[in-house]
């Protein structure tokens, strides 16, 4: 007898989550598995496809779902420790873990919660059938409100509240906007400037390209109309980058001021209150209970926490300070993508983002109607532009307390330029299209820093004139080069005007960085003295490489010296010339794959590399293009290509660990299709979601 009638069996198991939603029937979902391992996923209902999706993806990756929910419960501090605990420690000091217990059932719909508990029970029937995979075994179950807590805190930290930290324990409020490792590029184009006349549309997020937020591909479907493929992160209910039938968007990162952090003022001699108002008034005092794993040991911890009426308090030698974003003060953030799932026109998606309940993103969005947009979305706090908002702000008045969002209408947005194309490759909004077309507005907080990509975009399509050919296309999302009077050559300007006779020891090094032509392909044999001479100025000012870009205080002569003096001494030691190309250091490796790399840092073909094997001198990607989609929209069906960095499975003993790495290296792509006829037909594996005991 089929394995399925487990399903009976584990109504213990489900007996926490709400008896609103009746158990789900694997029997009426369908798995297919192409030749690269994507999971299809058929279901008559939107919650039997979502406990599909979570058993597919599961089979792939159940240890970095794991890694998310238990982040969710408060508990990934004993399994990861420190690193964990920190997520944990988030989680409870912003108060998340209680605002979803209180908002769950009010705040999303009762078609959305099936969805999630669909999800759920799929994850929770994986744990059942293989609990040898199982990390925490009194974890379980996972609940709907865990899949929610989960979003909020990842988005939270997304959206600065990390950054905002790390700039109160450092005391570096000048880096506050720090962009992380992480960007993404986007671009559409509108039939009156395309080959075909069709709308193209290019989705390539940058994350890191393994763990718990790398791509995982996916397709969904179910007969109520959810039927979408794309990207999503371990534990995502639904597609987070991708199309469907008759549109499709991008994700890039956008950097407005989503929050603030406040200096708090203690009364001397008593530090249980604060100055407000002109009032001495008491921190609210909650405890945190934590767990972290070191040596073995579950170790228990507990944190005393002080609450005041601008946020949670985090104390350092530097001082008091309270920080405010509106990121963990809505639970809606995935209903609002599941609506983008399934939207079927402009009217209906723009409907789903006017909800304004995912805390930050650019969306480039292109369709079947020849329509394209960029909107730069967030949650904005909307701030008096009469009052000083430098951080940190002086937290000693209540006009600092902001309650209100900027409204939709009030963010920049583009539809339907005459330029004939929108783009965001993390760059200010305030560019996104032709020079004549951008959007003109401003408002406190908005972000006007540029990054290389953005620049690079902008250089290379206003240079372009009549209509683009997929070539062009192509070329342009593959681009390797940094703009030769960008951002990057003036923050950077020392290193090419260094004087080979005032540093004679580094006077080869200096000769081949200035005959360098600033790109990144993987035979260029000047790039691998660049990319180790990056690698050493990003760990020297202890951020992230694009924060070298747009921070205000340029990079000396003395430290381009000191970074090259090390890079030069690399190379010798570990490759024996300066004289090798970019792949030969920068590698491609997993498993028993290992290939040369081309890219580099903040270019369009963004690469980003850390120092893998010391002895043999050898980078690896960690993190840059990872999965990218393409699209055509026509009349018909979509054309969609896509490719993802290592494959569709984590297993090191799957097949699709590590087969679509080379199509990677090669700027190849496989083709995708909404036709579940071709996909039934051509399918690798069809079964259903539970294990076939007979």
């Amino acid at each position: 007898m089929r394995f399925f009638l487990l399903i009976s069996g584990f109504l213990s198991v489900y007996s926490s989550f709400s008896q609103t939603f009746s158990l789900i029937n694997p029997e009426n979902i369908t798995i297919a598995r192409d030749t690269f391992g994507v999971p299809h996923i058929f279901a008559p209902t939107d919650a039997e496809a979502a406990y599909g999706l979570a058993w597919a993806h599961a089979e792939d990756d159940f240890e970095h779902i794991q890694h998310n929910l238990l982040a969710a419960k408060g508990r990934l501090g004993e399994v990861l420790g420190k690193e964990g605990v920190l997520f944990d420690f988030a989680l409870k000091f912003l108060g998340i873990d209680t605002l979803v217990e209180h908002q769950y059932e009010k705040d999303l719909t009762e078609s959305f919660r099936k969805v999630i508990e669909g999800y759920v029970q799929g994850i929770n029937a994986y744990a059942q059938a293989f609990p040898h995979e199982v990390l925490i075994k009194n974890a379980l179950p996972f609940t709907g409100q865990d899949v929610i807590k989960g979003y909020v805190l990842s988005l939270s930290l997304m959206s600065g509240v990390g950054m905002a930290l790390k700039a109160i324990k450092e005391n570096r409020f000048e880096e506050f906007f720090a962009p992380n490792d992480q960007g993404s590029n986007a671009l559409a184009i509108a039939p009156s400037r395309t080959e075909d006349g069709k709308t193209w549309l290019l989705i390539n997020s940058h994350q890191p390209i393994e763990g718990r937020f790398a791509w995982y591909e996916a397709h969904i479907n179910s007969e109520e109309g959810w039927n979408v493929i794309g990207g999503l992160f371990p534990g995502g209910v639904t597609i987070f980058v991708g199309s469907n039938e008759h549109l499709g968007w991008a994700h890039t990162t956008n950097y407005h001021n989503f929050g603030d952090v406040y200096k708090l003022y203690t009364k001397p001699g008593n530090k249980k209150y604060y100055l407000y108002d002109g009032q001495w008034k008491k921190f609210r005092n909650r405890k945190l209970l934590l767990k972290v794993k070191l040596a073995g040991l579950k170790i228990g911890l507990k944190k005393k926490v002080l609450d005041s009426e601008f946020g949670p308090v985090f104390k350092t030698k530097h001082g008091w300070f309270a920080i405010r974003f509106p990121a963990y003060q809505d639970i809606r953030s995935a209903e609002q993508w599941y609506r983008m799932n399934k939207a079927q026109n402009f009217e209906e998606f723009e409907t789903a983002i006017k909800m304004q309940a995912i805390p930050l993103f650019n969306i480039v969005y292109a369709d079947k109607n020849g329509n394209i947009l960029m909107h730069s979305g967030g949650k904005i706090p909307w701030r008096n532009p009469k009052l000083n908002w430098k951080l940190p702000i002086t937290g000693t008045s209540s006009s600092y307390k902001w309650t209100d969002l900027i409204p939709y209408e009030k963010m920049p947005s583009i539809l339907n330029p005459a330029c004939g194309y929108v783009y965001n490759a993390n760059q200010t909004p305030l560019h996104a299209t032709g020079e004549s077309c951008n959007w003109d507005g401003k408002f406190i907080g908005l972000q006007l820093f540029e990054y290389n990509r953005g620049e690079r975009y902008k250089e290379l399509l206003e240079a372009h004139t009549g209509k683009f050919s997929w070539n062009d296309f192509l070329r342009i999302k593959f681009d390797k080069s940094y703009v030769k009077n960008g951002c990057y050559a003036d923050r950077f300007k020392a290193a090419f005007e260094l004087d080979e006779q005032k540093y004679p020891d580094i006077a080869d090094a200096i000769q081949k960085l200035k005959t360098w032509n600033l790109s990144g392909e993987v035979d260029n044999k000047e790039a691998a003295l660049a990319m180790v001479f990056h690698d050493v100025l990003m760990k020297k000012n202890n951020g992230p490489f694009a924060l070298l870009m747009i921070r205000h205080k340029k990079i000396t002569e003395e430290e381009c010296a000191d970074a090259l003096r090390k890079a030069k001494r690399f190379l010798l030691k570990h490759h024996g010339s300066l004289d090798i190309s970019l792949g030969q250091v920068q590698r491609h490796i997993r498993g028993n794959i290992n290939i040369p790399a081309s890219g580099l840092r903040e270019v369009s073909r963004a690469a980003d590399a850390k120092l893998y094997d010391m002895k043999r001198g050898l980078y690896r990607i960690v993190s840059g293009d990872g999965y990218i989609q393409l699209v055509k929209f026509g009349r018909d069906y979509p054309e969609i290509w896509s490719v993802n960095a290592y494959g569709a499975s984590s297993k090191p003993d799957s097949p699709h660990y590590t087969d679509q790495m080379e199509m990677f290296q090669r700027e190849e792509f496989k083709p995708m299709t909404f036709d579940k006829s071709k996909i039934l037909n051509m399918a690798e594996r069809i079964y259903k979601p539970y294990v076939d005991k007979k």
